[in-house]
């Protein structure tokens, strides 16, 4: 998955703001939120996001990965998100199935 091309963002040291400028929504994000949108903005994988988080924040890896999920789910549900094609054509959703 990756950042909607509709959605801009905006990233400081104690978070962050998401501007949805398909339906005119403004989401806050605190700094774990920002972290995780800026990583899928570079084009990081939930696996890659939970193992940064993990690193970043000295948090347990399983409640890190618990956490990440379900903010991607939130994302998704929101339509903040959307699916990575690759080159073959092939949509792919590289969402980790936890």
């Amino acid at each position: 998955m990756k950042i909607d091309d509709g959605v801009r963002s905006t990233h400081e040291a104690d978070g962050g703001v998401i501007l949805d400028i398909n339906h005119g929504r403004m989401f806050t994000l605190n700094i774990v939120g920002s972290k995780i949108v800026g990583m899928l903005e570079r084009g990081f994988d939930e696996s890659q996001i939970v193992e940064e988080i993990t690193h970043f924040f000295k948090i347990r890896y399983d409640i890190v990965e618990r956490d990440v999920h379900e903010f991607l789910q939130c994302l998704e549900t929101h339509k903040l998100l959307q699916p990575v094609s690759h080159s073959s054509g092939d949509v792919q959703y590289r969402k980790n199935l936890l």
